[in-house]
């Protein structure tokens, strides 16, 4: 692999803003990522009323407004697939070191001591993080439903997500499938939650077309819990109250195999973690069209474990990226996930995990009608790299690598 030099990026976001949205408006760079297999050299993006319009090579003369971005490239918005805005509050304020179980107990207990305005304000500066490190989609999930109108009068596009988990079989839940932002519902776990509730909360996203999301084979602890009905998650749920007796668990099945067994998995299915996992369980995945949302600095900082990567895939299941929480990562940037999947799995092509933070996040939420790729039709919002590259290899591993480590700013067109 090429050796990256530590460099600072310049990372503007180019979208409408409802700025001179009325006119064609062309962007040109040195570069051009249209998606992980079409990179364009010296080449220009069209945009006219918010969309894009055009894509090609070469620097046209042409009647409307140009914008010469420079030597760096312009790139698709990245995708956040999931991430908990209303826990940003806790950055900081719950430590990992003795162990998952322990770490879910005390952010609980720090999050009920939080006025509800102090959430609020962090959210909200949650979004802001989100859109300033390039991201222009993002899933939201939010179990207390305090994020909500922060998402849905956000720039993000994507998905609100609401979190139940429990055995309550809530009748007024429903989901809204919009063109550029949806609501929908995730059921928090298999080890939290019943399996009627979490059937119901996916018939219910599939009879509105939406997306499902749900924490899966995340812990040691979920993976017992599942597979004997026992162990320290147990007593856990059985000190809080909550009756898990009727819940159909304790057969010796992998949390992959309980939720395909229950009928949660399909392709409007994400995946998320995913760690305790194996062969047959990838294979029943990639089955099932699901996919799979990566938290690697989130999974590394909880768990000191990660995903099989590589397996996932060789078993050619569509891979996204999220960030999970500010209690678990230091920021909610994409390019802070890439840089974490490259140096951990040097293996992976650089275009492969660029796909996971663009294209493959969009498919899973949704969007890959508005996002994840530059072509006409899609949505004119994309972000540019002060990231000068001598050939396509350099780029891309300069692409992954490239945290945003200074000054960002946003251009509106």
């Amino acid at each position: 692999m090429t050796d990256i030099q530590p460099r600072n990026e310049r990372i503007n976001h180019i979208g409408n803003d409802g700025c001179h949205s009325a006119g064609l408006v062309t962007h040109q760079a040195r570069w051009v990522v249209v998606d992980q297999h079409t990179i364009l050299q010296n080449g220009y993006v069209v945009v006219q009323d918010g969309l894009i319009v055009e894509i090609g090579k070469g620097k046209k003369i042409r009647k409307d407004s140009v914008v010469d971005h420079g030597n760096g490239v312009i790139l698709p918005g990245l995708v956040n697939a999931h991430t908990h805005l209303e826990l940003c509050a806790l950055k900081n304020r719950v430590k990992p070191e003795n162990g998952f179980q322990s770490w879910v107990q005390e952010l609980l207990a720090e999050r009920a001591s939080l006025e509800p305005e102090n959430i609020q304000k962090e959210s909200a500066l949650g979004i802001e993080h989100l859109l300033s490190s390039g991201c222009i989609a993002a899933g939201d999930i939010s179990t207390m439903g305090i994020t909500k109108d922060f998402f849905m009068n956000s720039q993000l596009l994507g998905i609100w997500f609401q979190e139940c988990l429990g055995n309550d079989l809530d009748t007024s839940l429903s989901c809204r499938k919009g063109p550029r932002q949806s609501i929908s519902l995730a059921g928090h776990a298999p080890h939290t939650t019943s399996p009627e509730f979490l059937g119901k909360l996916k018939a219910i996203t599939s009879k509105g077309k939406c997306p499902f999301s749900i924490h899966l084979a995340e812990s040691r602890e979920e993976s017992i819990f599942i597979a004997s009905g026992k162990g320290e998650w147990a007593d856990f749920l059985t000190e809080r109250g909550i009756d898990f007796s009727f819940w159909s668990i304790g057969n010796n099945r992998t949390p992959i195999q309980h939720a395909d067994q229950i009928g949660l998995l399909d392709s409007n299915t994400i995946a998320v973690h995913v760690i305790q996992s194996n062969e047959k369980d990838f294979k029943i995945l990639q089955e099932k069209g699901s996919s799979v949302c990566l938290c690697l600095r989130s999974n590394h900082t909880l768990h000191g474990e990660l995903p099989d990567v590589p397996s996932m895939l060789k078993n050619r299941i569509n891979l996204c990226l999220g960030t999970d929480s500010l209690a678990s990562v230091d920021t909610l940037s994409i390019f802070d996930e890439m840089t974490c999947m490259a140096n951990h799995f040097p293996e992976i092509p650089p275009a492969d995990i660029l796909a996971m933070a663009t294209e493959n996040g969009a498919n899973a939420l949704g969007l890959d009608g508005w996002a994840g790729t530059l072509v006409p039709g899609r949505i004119g919002s994309f972000i540019y790299l002060d990231l000068p590259a001598d050939n396509v290899k350099q780029l891309m591993e300069s692409i992954v690598h490239s945290a945003s480590r200074s000054a960002i700013h946003r251009i509106a067109v």
